[in-house]
């Protein structure tokens, strides 16, 4: 029971403090909008793809797995960056995994032919300056849910979620009101932004 207590302490306490340094919590990316990504971008095993805040992994391991790009994740959450490696550990042998318990902006993204990030606005007009900084021309990023402030976009891409998710009453849209403000223009269905450098 101890070994649990402090097991939790230290995953609360570390999601508490990759919060803190990077205002943006663990969400996850589902499977279908990797796919999709990999398949109309398209991406391939000539890419490099950076995950800015890559979580758990999943991301990394689902490019690579279906494009056989080089997959790079950046996560300052130590229990989310273990998972990852975990992750790594126990899929194929022959995916190209690389995790990294780093600050991305405080590393070089020039080698990276995709850019993938799920991060709150505060972030996006510092993300969209290393863009503009770092990137080679040619790189393909992509945005979920909230743009980069003054780059537009290529394409598109929106995804409504399942109606049986959102039933649009006036209890739900009550209860929206108490979601994180950044989540809520994302609350009936989400976008994917693609910009070209």
């Amino acid at each position: 029971m101890l070994v649990f207590v402090l097991l939790l302490v230290i995953v609360i306490t570390s999601a508490f403090i990759g919060f803190l340094q990077t205002r943006v919590p663990f969400v996850s990316t589902s499977q279908p909008d990797i796919e999709r990504l990999v398949k109309e971008l398209p991406v391939t095993g000539k890419d490099v793809f950076y995950d800015l805040g890559s979580g758990d992994g999943r991301v990394c391991v689902w490019v690579s797995g279906l494009s056989g790009a080089k997959s790079v994740g950046y996560e300052l959450t130590w229990w989310t960056y273990v998972l990852a490696v975990l992750r790594s550990k126990f899929k194929n042998q022959k995916l190209k995994l690389e995790f990294k318990n780093k600050n991305f902006f405080k590393h070089n993204w020039a080698e990276a032919t995709v850019i993938y990030g799920y991060l709150y606005p505060p972030l996006m007009g510092r993300v969209e300056e290393k863009i503009k900084t770092e990137c080679k021309p040619g790189t393909t990023i992509v945005i979920r849910d909230f743009p980069l402030p003054s780059m537009v976009p290529v394409t598109i891409f929106n995804k409504p979620l399942k109606p049986s998710t959102f039933v649009d009453t006036k209890w739900n849209r009550f209860k929206l009101l108490f979601q994180n403000p950044f989540r809520r223009q994302s609350a009936i269905s989400h976008e994917l932004y693609i910009y070209k450098i």
